[in-house]
């Protein structure tokens, strides 16, 4: 089988294509939660003073709430903050044992927002 000049540019322009979409897809990934205190799922002894969220890259936190296992709100003291952080720090209340969740809200740099959750327990 030979391959023509015509068979070779259609293979160079679907190489070139699948190179700019793995590049363009790695542009726009978005940052993921790295790690947090209390750590996802832990289970705690002592309740924590505050909330540390820890992002892969820079973000602005457009919201955070801690809700207890019935869902219900349990209001912190958290403005929104329009400077780019990876590391965010949030006072809480006194907490009582139980189950908690985080859900957060991000926007990144590419103007995309981000939001997830993740849970802890005090024994």
């Amino acid at each position: 089988m030979k391959s023509s000049p015509n068979n070779m540019t259609k293979l160079r322009n679907a190489l070139f294509t699948a190179v700019m979409l793995i590049t363009a897809t790695n542009a726009m990934a978005h940052v993921d939660l790295s790690s947090s205190t209390p750590a996802m799922n832990a289970s705690i002894t002592t309740a924590p003073k505050s909330l540390v969220l820890n992002f892969s890259g820079e973000v602005m936190l457009m919201n955070i709430k801690l809700l207890d296992a019935q869902r219900t709100n349990i209001p912190l003291n958290y403005k929104v903050n329009h400077d780019l952080k990876k590391i965010f720090t949030v006072p809480v209340p006194a907490l009582k044992k139980g189950k908690y969740f985080v859900v957060w809200t991000t926007m990144g740099k590419d103007g995309h927002n981000m939001n997830n959750e993740y849970s802890f327990t005090i024994k």
